[in-house]
């Protein structure tokens, strides 16, 4: 089977170089996230990207397992506001779902720049938002951390296992059916 490169080579990384990023090329990431889908084009979410030294405040917000990300020359803090959501009927608040697409073509875009982003949920969102003036009626849903790929002088040693080993999914024929539930894929 073929995919885009891109997504058959996308891996939540944790060893970076704290190497900074070109102001072109993350203007890039957060253009990619900017034109992705969502729902009546409201495009509720907002992102903010930090580097060099406001990186300081965002670090300390950040869980002792994400050590590793305070190598990241790049942090990008992803938020939704759920006011400005396109709400559906039976509960279906779909904005999270739209920074959800948002993020992965910022991933996807890093990805074919040959870069690690990786998406983490390791932080105080509280934190997150003095550090970075986000307002409180918006929602932080994911830092993504940006990087070269570098050393793994900051990881645990199942951090570093991850880092080598086989991408490990779930067998298709549990998350996916075919016409209706439970019907297989293929077959």
């Amino acid at each position: 089977m073929t995919l885009m490169k891109e997504i058959e080579e996308r891996r939540a990384y944790r060893a970076l170089s704290p190497d900074p990023l070109p102001e072109d090329q993350v203007e890039r990431l957060l253009t990619a996230a900017h034109h992705a889908p969502s729902c009546f084009n409201k495009q509720s979410w907002r992102f903010v990207a930090v580097s060099g030294d406001a990186l300081a405040g965002l670090r300390e917000t950040l869980s002792e397992g994400n050590k590793w990300a305070t190598r990241a020359p790049l942090i990008v803090a992803a938020a939704q506001k759920p006011s400005l959501d396109c709400r559906l009927d039976e509960g279906r608040d779909y904005a999270p779902f739209d920074l959800g697409l948002a993020v992965m073509s910022l991933v996807l875009q890093a990805t074919h720049e040959g870069l690690v982003a990786h998406p983490i949920a390791g932080y105080s969102p509280g934190k997150v938002r003095k550090a970075l003036g986000i307002p409180e009626d918006y929602v932080v849903h994911t830092l993504v951390i940006v990087g070269g790929k570098g050393s793994d002088e900051l990881l645990s040693d199942w951090q570093k296992e991850r880092e080598t080993g086989p991408r490990l999914r779930e067998p298709l024929e549990k998350v996916a059916f075919r016409n209706r539930w439970p019907d297989p894929v293929s077959g």
